[in-house]
């Protein structure tokens, strides 16, 4: 990847960077706060600047962060405690003078044990770290004036008790600064025990001046540093992230590997293989979390072993029969946490057997039991291709007829029944009973398609527990996804794509979707029945609820649309007849295609233009009054068979997806959007339904209703229309 590629031509590591960038940081701060010294500010500054490298030293990555420290904290140590008042008072003390060095040396091996002690959460770390510092500056102000007047190597206790007491009473704000600082900055960063010992020492240095010169003016670097401490401690913050970013990238911390059989037989054991890496490299991480949901949805621990670096297993053996998820969390050294999901199903022993070697299971992989969801749009059905080695098509001119009497992940591929925008659609069997559902397949181009797929690997077991909450929402039984293999499939390898490609396998619904009943003509009658308006409300009631759900659970579906509404059975064609159907419950529509939803607030990826508002073509976040509007321009298509957006805007939208940077598209997208009306003369003879089409389809997203109370406004108005 390129992006490792521009890190190892980099001089330096993340490591030293960050220093490095926190001098730079530092110094315009030391410079500014050293206006304020009366004299020689050299020493105060060289002491900030100081300060300001120890809190880019992340010491969560062992004993060299903390050398560091001790080297910076000990040369530092050297100057300021020379040019200190109760350093002259040792006088001559000069730089190669082995006074000097004595009395520097007992601070910098605080700050050291401070470092290999106090780094992590530990009770009163401040006051420690405070009580440290006081200690050995009084030991180091000792060995100087013994040395000085060349007595024994000794200390007076009372002189320490002393020091202690100053250093506790001077340094009490401080002290509360601090731990302030630590709380919220602990997560970051553990610099915050090494730089404090370091900062109590040189502010004992001030104190000592005050109360040997009665002079004000050495406090000034103690009330200085209530405004440099944050300064120093957001320099260090952004300095190691920036670091981190440039010579990783951003996107090479921690990950998760797991692997493990995608089917089990009751009463045998699964084994799961984790395994992780940082940067790239197999590495051992400070904390490894597993757990367990079960079909009925408890969950419990997984005790995970260590098996060598990088590299962990657990084994577990269930008990009933279904759909089992594995959720993983590991936190490396650098406190940066990484989530992975994995399920496999337990089948009776008379089920069909896993996959072969020669079929190795997938990272992640929820497989399917039971029956899933259905094709968008209906096509006639096409002879199977019979699949010959190496005569498949390349990966961009690819024909999904291919995978017709293949098998993939244990289902038996049966008629392709559709090809939308994102993927195909299969009808498929499983198993000896040959249980029918659909499969479908994401479209994937050389080079492309990986990234799309990002969102549905990380959310795929709450998709498909939250496809079970709603009976208007088609069930998702399974969301097969490899990464490797995704990876692979990009560059080229179509003999993967052909034997194992990444699936969502879904509920089989038999009666086609909406769009349909608008584009066949045996559906004629129905479209101009007087039942017609009642009907599409009462859909739209139920599309919804379905919503609201998806809604509730944090998610956004981001495609509704006729194409992605789909019945259980196949809608009779008379106005009548449909209307008992659902009044009853025989017939239900539901919303298909939840293997596209994101979550509330991310990153909006796809859009259907006659159907999405402009807000979500022009780059917002997906927000939930997004389908809201989708609903409604359904519904006005629906009733009109034609688009609610005008077709300049059509164009416009379309013209975003082929040209996604130009900020001219955007802004006559804009323009366009903002100077757009809708025609409700259209559906003029069914008047009562304009009042509400209007608030779904308002260009104020904030306006717009939510999906509960829309559901709520479209039940009321279906019963209306269709008593």
């Amino acid at each position: 990847m390129p992006q490792l590629k521009k890190a190892r031509r980099l001089p330096f590591t993340r490591d030293s960077f960050g220093p490095f960038l926190t001098v730079v940081l530092s110094v315009p701060i030391a410079f500014l706060f050293g206006l304020g010294i009366q004299g020689d500010p050299s020493a105060y500054i060289i002491g900030l600047v100081s300060l300001g490298v120890m809190t880019s030293l992340d010491l969560r990555g062992g004993i060299p962060r903390v050398g560091v420290g001790f080297a910076v904290s000990f040369l530092a140590s050297l100057y300021v405690i020379g040019h200190s008042v109760a350093g002259q008072g040792l006088s001559p003390l000069s730089f190669g003078d082995l006074s000097l060095f004595l009395v520097a040396l007992p601070p910098s091996i605080a700050v050291l044990v401070a470092g290999l002690f106090f780094s992590r959460a530990t009770s009163y770390k401040m006051i420690k770290s405070n009580v440290v510092a006081s200690v050995a500056l009084a030991v180091g102000l000792g060995l100087g004036s013994a040395l000085k007047a060349g007595s024994a190597l000794s200390i007076d206790s009372l002189t320490i008790l002393f020091f202690i007491a100053l250093g506790s009473a001077a340094n009490i704000a401080q002290l509360v600064l601090f731990h302030f600082l630590d709380k919220v900055w602990r997560a970051k960063n553990l610099s915050m025990s090494m730089m404090p010992t370091a900062f109590f020492t040189f502010n004992l240095l001030a104190v000592l001046g005050f109360v040997a010169s009665r002079d004000l003016n050495q406090l000034y670097p103690f009330v200085s540093s209530l405004g440099f401490l944050p300064a120093l401690a957001l320099v260090g913050v952004g300095s190691t992230n920036l670091a981190h970013r440039i010579s990783l990238g951003s996107s090479l911390g921690p990950t998760i590997t797991i692997t493990g059989a995608p089917t089990v037989r009751q009463g045998k054991e699964q084994t799961i293989r984790i395994a992780t890496q940082f940067s790239g490299q197999a590495k051992k991480m400070a904390r490894i979390v597993a757990t367990i949901t079960r079909p009925g949805g408890k969950t419990e621990s997984l005790r995970v072993s260590e098996v060598s670096a990088g590299e962990y297993s657990a084994h577990y053996r269930p008990g009933g029969l279904g759909s089992y998820a594995v959720h993983v969390t590991a936190t490396s050294k650098e406190h940066q946490t990484a989530n992975e999901a994995f399920s496999f199903a337990v089948q009776s022993p008379q089920s069909s057997p896993p996959p072969t070697a020669s079929n190795p299971p997938p990272h992640i992989r929820p497989p399917p039991p039971p029956p899933v969801m259905p094709a968008p749009v209906q096509l006639p059905p096409r002879p199977a291709i019979p699949f010959v080695k190496g005569s498949l098509p390349r990966l961009d001119n690819w024909d999904p007829r291919v995978w017709v009497g293949q098998e993939v992940h244990s289902y038996k591929i049966t008629e392709h029944l559709a090809t939308g925008l994102t993927g195909y659609v299969f009808r498929a069997s499983f198993g000896h009973a040959g249980t029918e559902m659909a499969i479908k397949i994401p479209i994937l181009r050389t080079g492309t398609g990986a990234a799309a797929l990002e969102e549905t690997m990380s959310e795929a077991t709450r998709l498909l527990e939250l496809s079970e909450q709603s009976k208007y929402v088609v069930q998702l039984r399974g969301i097969l996804v490899d990464r490797l293999n995704i990876q692979e499939i990009v560059k080229g390898d179509t003999q993967l794509y052909l034997r194992s490609p990444p699936a969502i396998v879904m509920e089989l619904m038999k009666g086609g979707a909406a769009k349909g009943l608008l584009e066949d003509p045996s559906y004629d009658s129905l479209y101009y029945s007087e039942k017609w308006g009642g009907i599409v409300m009462l859909i739209g009631y139920m599309i919804a609820t379905g919503l609201e759900t998806i809604h509730n659970a944090g998610f956004v579906h981001l495609d509704v649309k006729p194409q992605n509404i789909l019945f259980n059975l196949k809608p009779p064609s008379t106005g009548q007849e449909m209307r008992d159907q659902m009044k009853s419950g025989t017939l239900v529509p539901k919303l298909a295609d939840l293997g596209s939803a994101v979550r509330i607030g991310g990153k909006v990826g796809q859009f259907t233009s006659e159907y999405a508002p402009g807000e979500q073509v022009l780059g917002d976040s997906a927000a939930s009054s997004m389908d809201v509007y989708a609903l409604g321009a359904t519904l006005y298509n629906m009733l009109t068979k034609t688009p609610v957006s005008s077709k300049k805007l059509i164009e416009l939208m379309n013209a975003m997806t082929s040209n996604p940077g130009s900020g001219r598209t955007a802004s006559d997208l804009k323009s366009a959007w903002n100077s757009f009306n809708p025609d409700f003369d259209r559906i003029a003879k069914l008047a009562p339904t304009v009042p509400v089409l209007k608030k779904m389809l308002d260009k104020d997203s904030h306006r717009r209703p939510t999906a509960g109370t829309a559901a709520a406004l479209l039940h009321d108005l279906g019963d209306k229309l269709l008593s």
